[in-house]
């Protein structure tokens, strides 16, 4: 399977979408009410998008491996995403977007056994089910629709990410900011 930039585009939109839409359920009916998961505002979890292209890549070079490979290359893969994803969001933006803490064999609430088992679960349901209907069904859209679609889904994302970057930066009080900058943010040359 080869990826060309509107197929990595639009999948990386799809999955973000679609591991919303899943996370909202999961969590929504977990709670008992809506859920928006994530950092993001917009319906889209990014975790998900990058994930999707990665399994997508290590679908074509362990395709013919044994499964007990799979396991242990799926375990690394999805925990070590979702490890990453933890830590980074708790260390640039104070923000805990999931807590392991209560679970058994967890490591700093970012990762833990019993879902690191499901995220197994879920690759293989990715591998075998989902990703072959995906497959099948996109490959009926033109290079430009997908183009399209994934440049939009992408920028949308960007733009939502930088808003938040831009609200989690500290506020610097005016008489603590170089004078160089003070006129620049008021607007003067």
């Amino acid at each position: 399977m080869t990826l060309n930039m509107p197929d990595i585009l639009f999948s990386f939109s799809v999955f973000s979408l679609l591991g919303w839409i899943m996370e909202v359920c999961y969590r929504s009916i977990r709670e008992g009410h809506f859920v928006n998961p994530g950092l993001l505002k917009g319906p889209y979890l990014i975790l998900y998008g990058a994930a999707a292209l990665v399994l997508m890549a290590s679908v074509s070079f362990i395709h013919e491996y044994n499964v007990f490979v799979k396991v242990l290359c799926y375990f690394v893969l999805t925990t070590g995403l979702e490890l990453i994803s933890g830590f980074n969001a708790q260390h640039f933006f104070n923000v805990r977007l999931w807590d392991y803490s209560d679970q058994r064999f967890q490591f700093k609430g970012h990762i833990c056994l019993k879902f690191s088992i499901y995220w197994i679960l879920l690759a293989f349901a990715f591998e075998y089910l989902l990703l072959p209907t995906y497959q099948g069904l996109t490959s009926l859209l033109s290079p430009s629709i997908k183009g399209v679609f994934g440049v939009i889904g992408v920028v949308l994302m960007a733009v939502d990410f930088a808003m938040v970057v831009k609200g989690k930066q500290p506020h610097v009080k005016k008489e603590h900011q170089p004078a160089s900058t003070i006129g620049w943010k008021r607007g003067n040359p």
